[in-house]
């Protein structure tokens, strides 16, 4: 009888797409699979079918007998759920394996940590926002409130506010500057009436996607541009440090800086995190994430044997 492969089936459920990867015992990706979004915040009913297309998809590109240690899934949106019992129980008999579903706040701190054991922080900062950490046992989450409450630092956030601020230009008589011309010019709206469209008959995540306009303006070198990433970096550093106090962490935490809107382009906001941190003497060790949210969910696997 031939002898299969032990692996670890881990996936990174976002609220934009499903990443799904095959890990060898040593941490070495065997195979990808994706699918669309695994977050009950954005699917609602049907999460739990994404991240098993994104598991079959992988699995269908390995095509080597294996036999599953564990199954984790880091999942955005999670705790919206009351009770994720019912899916466990699904993977663990259909799989014949161990199923552990946690938030991807989570497995984006364990990406981040050395040592499972250390203290430690994640901004994660995409469409919204969550900036979750550890001291010891203690864990907290500051943030995910959603963009109809709170979600300073996001990508949702900059487009919210620039044109909020427009509106009170517009109603004021306060005439428009160059880069909030080139905004309308650019999305092509003839005038600022147009807003009630954009933000009625747009998802957030669609008004979040034109926080790419405010990187391109910054990388023609208008300085407007840089600043408003800049303050979106300092809104992060200020939420942060909140979470410091309310778990004690001091200098010297390690820190990771990810998500969509810092890695993508994100230098201005990563600048304007750094430079509030200087402001108000806190010195963080930083770990600048590359996006592979998949090795968080793979530590967070074999650390949680």
């Amino acid at each position: 009888m031939m002898n299969k492969r032990e692996v670890y089936i881990c996936v990174d459920a976002g609220g934009t797409t499903s990443k799904a990867a095959i890990f060898s015992k040593d941490g070495t990706i065997l195979a990808r699979g994706f699918a669309e979004s695994g977050s009950p915040a954005v699917t609602y009913d049907r999460w739990y079918v994404n991240i098993e297309k994104s598991m079959i998809d992988a699995i269908n590109h390995y095509q080597t007998p294996m036999k599953i240690i564990k199954m984790v899934f880091g999942v955005s949106g999670i705790s919206a759920l009351s009770s994720i019992t019912d899916v466990k129980n699904y993977f663990e008999q259909k799989y014949l394996s161990t199923c552990i579903i946690t938030s991807d706040t989570m497995t984006a701190l364990y990406s981040v940590l050395e040592n499972s054991k250390d203290a430690g922080m994640v901004v994660i900062a995409g469409t919204g926002v969550a900036i979750f950490g550890k001291n010891h046992s203690e864990t907290m989450l500051i943030g995910g409130w959603g963009h109809l409450l709170r979600e300073k630092g996001s990508a949702y956030a900059i487009v919210h506010d620039f044109c909020v601020k427009m509106i009170e230009k517009y109603e004021a008589g306060i005439r428009l500057n160059k880069l909030e011309y080139a905004f309308l010019n650019n999305y092509k709206m003839s005038n600022i009436r147009e807003f009630n469209h954009l933000f009625y008959q747009n998802s957030k995540d669609e008004i979040a996607k034109l926080s790419i306009f405010f990187k391109q303006q910054a990388k023609l070198g208008n300085k407007q541009a840089m600043k408003l990433l800049k303050n979106q970096g300092f809104e992060l550093a200020k939420q942060t440090i909140n979470l410091m106090k309310k778990l004690n962490l001091k200098n010297n935490t390690i820190i990771g800086l990810t998500g969509g809107f810092i890695d993508n382009d994100g230098e201005y906001i990563i600048e304007g995190f750094k430079e509030y941190m200087d402001k108000v003497k806190i010195d963080l060790k930083y770990k600048i994430n590359d996006g592979e949210q998949l090795f968080g969910v793979y530590k967070f696997a074999t650390n949680n044997e």
